[in-house]
């Protein structure tokens, strides 16, 4: 095998084992932890290895394992770092001699329902300074906190700050360890807190640095919902944004869509967004584009229950009028729902699109008291319509390739669901067998097979009226 210069993901290991209260965690009640699937988006087998980071930057080995190219393995931190106290809150760096894509399950079961996932930082992307579109201080009840991780060798100094409604709440946290990670909340830097108080925040370092939020209820005993996402770096900035992924009052649980764009353009600047509906009343339309001007580093919210029809569901692309740079999230929530579902995703830079994706984690009707289903959106970034194929390689070994027969447009996108039932649309079989992709935990690549530049999202949701978790999104690795 070629060995290649390391290469390395950052994650921010929230929570591990144990039961951490709100005012040591920065989340709401107790009984959080977390999971990483780590997946060797490589083209040849490759070892990986994880250490995991206190707040002090004690480091906790976590083990190693070889993965087969699309391979994927899942870390528990109870049961891959034992010398880890219980307890345990912290950040973990994975290091492989090859290309690997990590995503991170922040939850609260079986003590609630919550649950986020976020995608690891790889190192090139790490930056000096990290930025996020959305902050809220217990507006509507919800609150965001932020995990802002040292990624690098050296101490580190981070100055933090919030901008809500125009005014700047500036905040520093010093001597952090090599990577090692801190805990930023809006009341540390004295924002106010209430209905209203939503805005952005940017960390800027004195060496490189890798992020995530967590959006929570602001103080529940046990916490039904999470919305969780990573924070954008100089490598995420672009003037053209694509999200695979918007609705407003969609199925019976009436999901909706709010898109927050963050202005990092270094001035003003008017950002643009079109829609294109694959599905409800404005169904094969385009829709925008719908204009909003705001200055350096504050956000613009696009609601899509102002914007689309009710049963809409389709994508969007985000542009900027005067070519300046921006990031942006998208938030989902099911308005019809008991406990409520909310989700976040990142839009994608179009300077990051290509005719492969990976994802390390997609479940197909998996677990047992508790059963999850992943639906994958892709969108076409490209100039002319596609066919894509998926490609599952189970964590029992098992290959299954599918396609379908319904080209995807320029701009739109195709949702494929419940693929080992085979209730996608239009899907058909290329290889391997359905039944044994069914009740599988896989890693997927998906290829454009008419060379067109695409990407893609994974939405993560229980099925059935009992036993439900919280709605998951997070982003494909784009390779």
């Amino acid at each position: 095998m070629r060995i290649r210069a390391l290469v390395f993901i950052s994650l921010l290991l929230i929570v591990a084992v144990g039961l951490v209260s709100a005012n040591s965690s920065g989340l709401p009640g107790a009984g959080w932890k977390s999971g990483q699937t780590i997946q060797n988006i490589d083209d040849v087998e490759v070892p990986m290895i994880m250490n995991a980071y206190d707040q002090a930057g004690v480091e906790y080995p976590c083990g190693s394992q070889v993965l087969k190219p699309g391979e994927s393995y899942n870390i528990l931190p109870e049961n891959e770092c034992t010398t880890m106290p219980a307890g345990f809150q912290g950040s973990a760096v994975v290091s492989s001699q090859g290309k690997m894509a990590a995503v991170v399950n922040v939850n609260n079961k079986p003590t609630g329902a919550a649950s986020g996932q976020y995608v690891g930082t790889d190192g090139s992307a790490t930056a000096l300074s990290v930025v996020f579109p959305l902050v809220k201080n217990n507006h509507k009840g919800r609150t965001t906190t932020f995990y802002v991780q040292n990624a690098s060798e050296s101490v580190n100094t981070m100055d933090a700050t919030f901008l809500v409604n125009g005014v700047s709440y500036p905040k520093q946290y010093a001597n952090v360890p090599a990577n090692a990670m801190v805990i930023i909340t809006p009341d540390d830097a004295g924002v106010p807190s209430g209905n209203g108080n939503l805005g952005s925040l940017s960390v800027t370092g004195s060496q490189k640095l890798a992020g995530v939020s967590l959006e929570h209820e602001d103080a529940p005993v046990v916490a039904d919902n999470m919305q969780a996402s990573r924070g954008f770096t100089e490598n995420d900035f672009d003037s053209t944004l694509y999200c695979p992924l918007v609705r407003y009052d969609f199925g019976s649980k009436l999901v909706t869509t709010g898109l927050q764009v963050q202005n990092v353009s270094g001035g003003p600047e008017t950002i643009n967004v079109t829609y294109k509906i694959e599905r409800g009343p404005n169904a094969g339309n385009t829709i925008g584009p719908i204009s909003k001007t705001v200055n350096n580093l504050e956000s613009a919210n696009f609601l899509q229950l102002e914007d689309l029809a009710a049963g809409d569901f389709g994508s969007a692309t985000v542009t900027t009028q005067g070519g300046g740079n921006v990031v942006a999230v998208i938030n989902d929530k099911a308005r019809n729902s008991t406990p409520q579902r909310l989700t976040t995703y990142a839009c994608f830079p179009g300077k990051s699109a290509t005719k492969t994706i990976s994802l390390p984690q997609a479940k197909e009707d998996f677990g047992g008291g508790v059963v999850n289903t992943t639906g994958i959106q892709i969108q076409n970034v490209g100039s002319a319509p596609t066919t894509v194929q998926l490609t599952y390689v189970t964590t029992e070994g098992d290959t299954i390739v599918v396609s379908h027969t319904d080209p995807i447009g320029v701009g739109q996108s195709k949702n494929f669901y419940r693929v080992a039932l085979n209730q996608t649309s239009n899907q058909t079989l290329v290889s391997g067998s359905l039944s044994s992709l069914y009740k599988t935990l896989s890693g997927v690549t998906i290829v454009s097979l008419d060379d067109e530049p695409i990407v893609a999202m994974a939405n993560e949701s229980s099925l059935g009226s009992t036993k439900i978790q919280d709605t998951k999104n997070y982003e494909g690795f784009n390779k």
